[in-house]
């Protein structure tokens, strides 16, 4: 990946989002949502916006080189995140921890 593409590949998916989704799940605390992307390493990213994570910002959660794989990714998040189980997600972009806010059971 180049420097370039990091830094400036999101331009090319501005507006293309229809194009670009695999899969997109949403209940009533959060989103899972796979989509190509082009600044990353990787060319499908798996992300979350759970209202008890991260203010409901988003949390990358894991790169997939593939279409195939990035379905399989997709899958076991939202059934991870589906369960009481999760209390805290790691961005694997940024690499910060992000831990269920107090109070807020999943």
């Amino acid at each position: 990946m180049s420097l370039y593409n990091e830094l400036f590949g999101w331009f090319d998916m501005i507006g293309n989002y229809e194009e670009r989704v695999v899969k997109n799940d949403q209940t009533a605390k959060f989103t899972v949502d796979t989509a190509l992307v082009t600044d990353r390493s990787w060319q499908y990213e798996t992300a979350v916006a759970h209202k008890d994570f991260n203010d409901g910002a988003w949390i990358i959660l894991e790169g997939a080189d593939t279409k195939e794989k990035a379905i399989e990714v997709h899958e076991k998040w939202l059934a991870k995140l589906s369960s009481d189980d999760v209390t805290e997600l790691a961005d694997c972009f940024t690499s910060t921890i992000y831990r269920r806010q107090k109070g807020v059971k999943v």
